[in-house]
């Protein structure tokens, strides 16, 4: 960015010293464009400030999310809470993707809905389709039934 705003003034001192602006018409043109550039380097620096900002702002989000997602789905368990707010634990069904080979962790009430796919958080790869209640896995021609 440096070196573009630096081009960008070595123009400006050049038009000034070839007194563009006085040259007739391709002179005033040409001392536009310069201003224009400038204008141009101006805000490009500026979005390039923000894009940082913007970078630094995710990554911090990101790692806010790990660290919920830590202390949600910590030991293949969901969030725990305790019998006297009359809500029992709930446990997690841990399937094991058959295209990446790692486990991940389902609450079971997602098997219980009608419509709808798990798919392996890591790879993509579709493990349940409700629509087949079936566990699927690449290589067996046959789903298995659950």
């Amino acid at each position: 960015m440096a070196d573009l705003r630096r081009r960008i003034s070595h123009l400006e001192g050049m038009a000034d010293r070839l007194e563009l602006r006085e040259g007739g018409r391709e002179g005033r043109m040409l001392a536009e464009m310069v201003d224009v550039l400038r204008e141009m380097a101006l805000d490009v620096e500026e979005i390039g400030a923000n894009q940082v900002d913007l970078e630094n702002y995710v990554e911090e989000l990101d790692t806010d999310l790990m660290h919920l997602e830590e202390d949600l789905y910590a030991r293949g368990r969901g969030p725990r809470r305790t019998r006297a707010e009359g809500v029992r634990e709930a446990d997690y069904i841990v399937l094991e993707c058959p295209r990446c080979n790692k486990e991940s962790s389902y609450n079971p009430a997602l098997f219980e809905e009608e419509g709808i796919q798990l798919t392996c958080p890591h790879c993509g790869n579709i493990v349940y389709d409700s629509d087949e209640d079936c566990l699927v896995y690449e290589n067996e021609e046959e789903p298995l039934t659950s």
